[in-house]
C-alpha cells in the first residue's frame, strides 16, 4: 500500500517535468523564430537572413537598386559580398570604354579604286611646278624635322664630279662587322674600274654611350657615315629613308644612279653595273625598280606590319618595292624628293615611297633576281644569277658568298685588274 501510495504522489510530479520540458521546447523554439527575420527592399525581393548564412556585414539602409541610363536594372542583395561600389566612376569607366569601342569598331575598308591619300592633289603637275619654277603655292604637309650630325659632303666629291652609282646603305648603329664586310666585297671600289661608285651609310643615334664612341672613330676612319638625329628604332625606317634622298640630292647630286639597299643584303655589283648600262634612256627618267609586291594591309593587332583602318582604309597597297633593295635614277630621286613633301608620312618605309610614287604616276619596275624572303645561298645553283639577296646579316656568311660569286666570274685574283 505505501509504495502504491508513493507511486501515485508521484505521478503529479512527472507530469509537473513534462510540463516544464514542453514550456521549454517552446521558449528555444520562439526564440529561434525571433532570430530569423524578413528584408524587403521596395517590396521585393524577399530575403531570409538565416543563422546558417555566412556572417555578412550589411547596412541596409545603403543598400539600393542602381540604375545606370535606366538600365540595366541591378539589385544589390543582402548575400551579396560586400563590395563598395563609387558609381560616379562606374559611369565614367562606362562612358570611356564605349568610346574605346566605337574608335576600335572598323570604319568602312574601301576599294583601291577609290585611293586617295594627302595631300589629295594633281602630285605630278605640283612637283613638275616646283622643279621648274623652284615654289609653288601649296604649303608641304612633311617638312622633315631632323638633321644630320655632321654633314659629310666629301663623300661624292664636288657638285660637278660625274659618279655612275651610289649606294644608300641603311644600318643600325651597332652593325659595326656587317659595315665591313660590305666595305670588303660589294662596294669596293678596286673591283671597279670602269665605273665610279660611292657608297653612305646611313645611320640614326644611339643612346649607348659605347656604341657612340666606336661610330665617332668608325666615322674618322672610312669618312662614309651619315647619322641622323633621332634615335635608332624599327618604325623610324621612314625618317631614314627620306634623310637618305635628302642627303644625296643635296650632296650627291651628280650621280646618275641611287640604290637604297638594308646591310644584310648581298649585291652582284657587277650585275647591277650591267643591268643599269642596258636600260633604255626612256626608262631612266623614272627608273623605280626592285623586288616588287601587290600586297594587302595587316589588319591583325598582334601582327608585324598591323595597319588600321583609320590610317589606311583600302583594302590594298599601291605596287610597293622591297624596302631592301630598291634601284632608282638620280634624276627620279628628284622628283621623289620634291613629291614626299606634299606626301603625309607612312610608317612603313617602302610602302610610304610606293604611295608617293603612285601620286606620280609611275609604275615600279620589277626585278626577278632580287630575292628577299626566300634568300638565296651561296651554294645554290640559283646564286648564279642573283643580283641581291636579303639574308646575309652574317659577316662571314657575306664574305663567303661574295667570294663564291667571284669564283661564278671566273676572276681567280680578289681584285678585278
Amino acid at each position: 500500500m505505501m509504495r502504491r501510495f508513493t507511486c501515485l504522489r508521484s505521478v503529479p510530479c512527472a507530469l509537473k517535468c513534462f510540463f516544464i520540458l514542453i514550456a521549454l521546447l517552446v521558449f528555444i523554439f520562439i526564440k529561434d523564430q525571433r532570430k530569423v527575420q524578413k528584408v524587403t527592399l521596395h517590396d521585393k525581393p524577399r530575403v531570409e537572413v538565416r543563422e546558417n548564412t555566412p556572417q555578412i556585414k550589411i547596412d541596409l539602409s545603403k543598400v539600393q537598386k542602381v540604375t545606370l541610363h535606366d538600365k540595366p536594372r541591378v539589385e544589390v542583395r543582402e548575400n551579396t559580398p560586400q563590395i563598395k561600389i563609387d558609381l560616379s566612376k562606374v559611369q565614367k569607366e562606362i562612358s570611356q570604354s564605349t568610346v574605346k569601342i566605337r574608335e576600335t569598331l572598323p570604319m568602312k575598308i574601301l576599294p583601291f579604286s577609290q585611293f586617295r591619300y594627302p595631300l589629295d592633289v594633281d602630285l605630278t603637275k605640283l612637283v613638275n611646278d616646283v622643279i621648274e619654277n623652284g615654289t609653288t603655292d601649296v604649303k608641304p604637309i612633311n617638312v622633315y624635322p631632323f638633321s644630320f650630325l655632321e654633314p659629310m659632303e666629301d663623300i661624292c666629291g664636288s657638285s660637278t664630279h660625274k659618279i655612275f652609282l651610289l649606294f644608300m646603305i641603311k644600318s643600325a648603329p651597332g652593325n659595326f662587322a656587317r659595315r665591313q664586310s660590305i666595305r670588303e666585297t660589294w662596294v669596293n671600289t678596286a673591283y671597279f674600274k670602269a665605273d665610279v661608285i660611292r657608297h653612305a651609310f646611313l645611320l640614326a643615334r644611339t643612346l649607348n654611350e659605347t656604341i657612340k664612341d666606336r661610330i665617332k672613330q668608325e666615322k674618322q676612319q672610312h669618312r662614309d657615315i651619315i647619322e641622323m638625329s633621332f634615335v635608332d628604332s624599327y618604325y623610324n625606317n621612314t625618317f631614314k629613308t627620306i634623310g637618305g634622298i635628302n642627303w644625296c640630292v643635296s650632296h650627291c647630286s651628280a650621280s646618275e644612279f641611287v640604290m637604297l639597299v638594308d646591310d644584310d643584303m648581298f649585291l652582284a655589283t657587277d650585275y647591277l653595273l650591267s643591268y643599269l648600262h642596258g636600260l633604255p634612256k626612256d626608262i631612266i627618267r623614272s627608273l623605280f625598280a626592285g623586288r616588287m609586291w601587290n600586297d594587302f594591309p595587316q589588319r591583325g593587332l598582334q601582327q608585324k606590319w598591323y595597319m588600321s583602318v583609320a590610317d589606311y582604309p583600302y583594302n590594298k597597297y599601291p605596287p610597293f618595292l622591297s624596302a631592301g633593295a630598291t634601284i632608282m635614277s638620280m634624276e627620279f630621286v628628284k622628283r621623289l624628293q620634291v613629291g614626299i613633301h606634299f606626301t603625309k608620312k607612312f610608317k612603313f618605309d617602302d610602302v610610304f615611297l610606293a604611295i608617293v610614287v603612285h601620286k606620280l604616276g609611275v609604275k615600279p619596275i620589277h626585278h626577278p633576281e632580287i630575292h628577299i624572303n626566300r634568300p638565296v645561298s651561296y651554294n645554290d645553283t640559283k646564286f648564279k644569277t642573283v643580283l641581291a639577296s636579303h639574308g646575309y646579316g652574317d659577316p662571314k656568311e657575306m664574305m663567303a658568298a661574295w667570294n663564291s660569286h667571284l669564283r661564278i666570274l671566273n676572276i681567280t685574283s680578289t681584285i678585278n685588274k
